[in-house]
């Protein structure tokens, strides 16, 4: 009896993604059959294609990536106590689409990096980072998880420490959620998705604060996860009051009701 042949036009679906504001999917498209690639390059951690038809673009996209991406994943391996993820190396396949990236679940290894996503060569490879800094996170565990907003926000906070101030005004959640009224408190409650720009907006910045506000390091954050991020500040600091004392920061900087613009995911400190 035959094996049934994928379809080569048919493409999988992506679970967890890292999606602009305007993308309404919870889900990506996925990868493409390995017919429509074309095999850029391998590195100790990862194997880097594009999409064929992207001709050039692909081919400096995928070289980009290729330049940077041991070092990125040696800066995730540290904060995330010296860990090398199950199911390596990690798949990338750089595509036509312009969503943004995804992977097909917090431990997917397969990667799928829009190339005609907004934004320089830089933003892309902080694509990559993201997607790969969630399989970190599911490897890892203390309570990070990619499918919520706590690991989303850490998702984007630790791929845009990285490489900073290059993600386009499509992919800044911080001012969706302080232009919220009122402002949802997910600090103390964890919002059950990764593509709610509001619950994105609040992890993100709650995060900063921790690192660049109150200078507590990556890897003393990460190892201190929990189930929210208000857990996570107690095991920080031995306190309850996360979210109180992050609002009254955040309330003094931008008071609720007046319009915030801020282009930015972090401000801090302030």
């Amino acid at each position: 009896m035959a094996t049934p042949q994928m379809n080569p036009e048919i493409r999988s679906l992506h679970h967890r993604v890292t999606a602009r504001r305007t993308h309404q999917d919870p889900t990506l498209p996925g990868m493409h059959h390995h017919s429509k690639v074309t095999q850029a390059g391998s590195t100790a951690h990862f194997e880097v294609s594009y999409l064929t038809s992207l001709g050039q673009q692909g081919v400096a996209l995928a070289q980009a990536i290729l330049q940077n991406c041991e070092r990125d994943f040696s800066t995730l391996q540290q904060v995330f106590g010296g860990i090398t993820p199950q199911r390596m190396p990690f798949t990338v396949q750089i595509t036509a689409d312009n969503s943004g990236a995804s992977h097909s679940s917090c431990m997917g290894t397969d990667i799928s990096v829009g190339g005609k996503t907004d934004g320089n060569t830089d933003f892309t490879r902080s694509l990559l980072v993201a997607e790969a800094d969630e399989v970190f996170m599911a490897n890892f565990g203390h309570g990070w998880d990619c499918g919520a907003s706590t690991g989303e926000g850490l998702s984007r906070v630790l791929a845009n420490d990285i490489y900073k101030g290059v993600e386009p005004a499509d992919f800044v959640s911080s001012d969706v959620w302080l232009n919220t009224k009122p402002r949802p408190n997910f600090v103390d409650h964890t919002d059950p998705t990764d593509t709610s720009y509001p619950s994105i907006g609040c992890s993100v910045l709650f995060l900063n604060w921790l690192r660049f506000q109150l200078k507590y390091d990556w890897a003393a954050i990460v190892k201190a996860g929990g189930a929210t991020l208000g857990a996570t500040y107690k095991h920080l600091t031995g306190k309850t009051t996360g979210w109180k004392d992050f609002e009254a920061v955040i309330n003094a900087k931008f008071p609720v009701g007046q319009p915030t613009q801020l282009g930015t995911d972090n401000p801090f400190p302030v």
